[in-house]
């Protein structure tokens, strides 16, 4: 045995001896067995789950100390500390059958513990120790039971007190806690002094009544440990104060004083640690839940990032094949423009006016082309801030870009209006005019996969209440009823080569958390249907352009 666990074992008996004594000092019957809360037992079982079962050694030295000091010949002196030793091997290992933790974290770790100290220790330990004062006639026959449960009582208090504040406080209090644990001691007996001396309660329930509400605060605040340890120190002062006459535990009787005491401090050591430990356990779970929920949400928001990135590579993607589509036109009448000028210069007709033409002719396409790059840069940039903006002209731009594609698979636009109107909305028209091509390109590929001639997308916007409907309809014969509750689900798509399946469900996040409306997708007897339902910012009555 080294020296470390040599001065552990010679302190845990001292405290063992002194706290043995105290108990016993405050016992008016002077008895080595006491019905008053035994401290002492806390302190060694608390000891033993710390450090192992070689602690028996020091219960062993401790209670054959106090049993000599108090009187005890060594025989049953002997005899009660080796059950008090045995006791603890017994101790140690339950606690490690049952799988407890020592720091006892959670309810059933606490809850596993009490069971141990009612059930098996205090059992064995009240049943034999008294034997051993039996053998050794320091008790009478007649007397075995009533010493058993004193003896009982008084050892199941002393471990339900202590042991659990002193591991909790083992396992919860750092050096920079130290202080914490000074002020709440000193503010403790502050106020035992004031309570129990210059101004003493004199009702149980109110004494009852003013050190639940402390205890109870201060586990939900700071923790159970500190509860459990101000409600140590409140049993110590009212022991000493109740053995000299003062407290509300007095009675006339010197036995009904300790049961009084005892299911006073019982009552209240249960409840500061079951009910402590399911308010911290509580306070710890909203906590746990609260970071959980935010770990999540980031998660998603780093997934939605993702997914927006993937979503503008894809946007990128369509917008240059627009440009394509857009730039055929005007890359043929430059070759046109060229090749006019090249049979004047040829046939020896170039002249200052056919320069001029020539000059006229390939600026204004030139300018096309770049207005074209500008018009797809502009509509396909992110907005920082929302803003009020006319649905008209969403519209008009998402259709406009898209115009060559749709006339190239000879697909016909139709839009209808219930009435002449102006609506003005307010958010992100960029973003919105990114869903309507979103889902106007879905319309298109159905279309084309599915239909070989009559292709025609409908497109209609009604005024119902305070909502705006914008109505996308194809007649490419509908989406299956397979998978039509998944088309807005991220990475779902039907097209197997090109298909991101981000588009659909990009959309509906742009319409719903960022345009405060909804996306609904339905089929109708030609093909599919998509809504957008928006609310109106402002309305005018006017003409929409069709």
């Amino acid at each position: 045995m080294n020296l470390s666990n040599l001065i552990k074992i010679f302190f845990i008996a001292l405290l063992y001896f002194l706290a043995g004594n105290f108990s016993l000092a405050n016992s008016s019957d002077k008895s080595i067995v006491t019905l008053v809360i035994f401290f002492a037992e806390g302190i060694s079982l608390a000891g033993a789950i710390l450090f192992g079962a070689e602690v028996w050694i020091a219960v062993f030295i401790g209670q054959f100390a106090l049993a000599s000091y108090n009187g005890v010949a060594w025989q049953p002196s002997l005899g009660i500390s080796i059950v008090n030793s045995l006791e603890i091997i017994l101790a140690v290992y339950f606690f490690n059958k049952f799988k407890l933790n020592k720091n006892l974290s959670t309810f059933r770790d606490l809850f596993g513990l009490m069971l141990i100290i009612i059930f098996i220790l205090q059992p064995f330990s009240s049943i034999f120790g008294n034997l051993v004062l039996l053998k050794f006639h320091i008790i009478e026959r007649a007397d075995y039971i009533r010493s058993v449960v004193f003896w009982f009582a008084g050892n199941v208090l002393g471990q339900l007190l202590v042991t659990p504040t002193l591991l909790l406080m083992y396992y919860n209090i750092t050096k920079k806690d130290i202080y914490k644990v000074i002020i709440v001691a000193f503010v403790t007996l502050v106020l035992s002094y004031f309570f129990f001396k210059v101004y003493p309660i004199t009702n149980s329930f109110l004494l009852l009544g003013f050190s639940i509400f402390l205890t109870l605060f201060l586990s939900y605040q700071m923790g159970v440990h500190y509860g459990a340890f101000v409600t140590v120190i409140i049993s110590i002062i009212s022991l000493y104060l109740t053995q000299n006459g003062i407290g509300v535990f007095i009675d006339s009787s010197y036995i009904n004083n300790i049961i009084n005491f005892n299911s006073y401090f019982l009552f209240q050591t249960l409840l500061v640690l079951l009910f402590g430990t399911l308010l911290f356990d509580m306070k710890n779970q909203a906590n746990n839940l609260k970071i959980l929920v935010e770990q999540e949400m980031e998660k998603n928001r780093q997934q939605q990032f993702h997914m927006l990135q993937q979503n503008r590579l894809s946007l990128k993607g369509e917008m240059i094949s627009m440009i394509a589509h857009q730039w055929k036109q005007p890359l043929n009448n430059l070759s046109l423009i060229n090749q006019v000028l090249i049979l004047h210069y040829e046939s020896g007709k170039l002249n200052d006016d056919v320069i001029r033409d020539f000059e006229r002719d390939s600026t204004n396409q030139i300018k096309q082309m770049s207005q074209t790059i500008s018009d797809f840069t502009n509509f396909f940039s992110p907005e920082v801030k929302s803003m009020e903006f006319y649905l008209k002209d969403v519209i008009s731009k998402s259709l406009k870009l898209l115009q060559p594609i749709l006339l190239k698979e000879s697909i016909k636009v139709d839009i209808s209006v219930d009435n002449n109107s102006k609506i003005l909305l307010h958010g992100y028209p960029n973003e919105l005019g990114q869903a309507i091509i979103n889902i106007i390109n879905n319309a298109k590929d159905a279309l084309v996969e599915n239909r070989e001639n009559d292709r025609e997308i409908y497109i209609q916007i009604e005024i119902i209440e305070k909502d705006i409907y914008l109505v996308i309809e194809d007649n490419a014969g509908g989406i299956s009823d397979a998978i039509i509750d998944k088309v807005f689900d991220p990475y779902f798509s039907t097209k197997s080569k090109n298909g991101t399946g981000l588009g659909l469900y990009m959309s509906k996040m742009i319409i719903e958390e960022h345009m405060n409306g909804k996306l609904l997708v339905s089929n109708t007897q030609i093909g599919a249907k998509f809504e957008i339902i928006l609310p109106i910012y402002f309305f005018k009555s006017s003409a929409l352009p069709k």
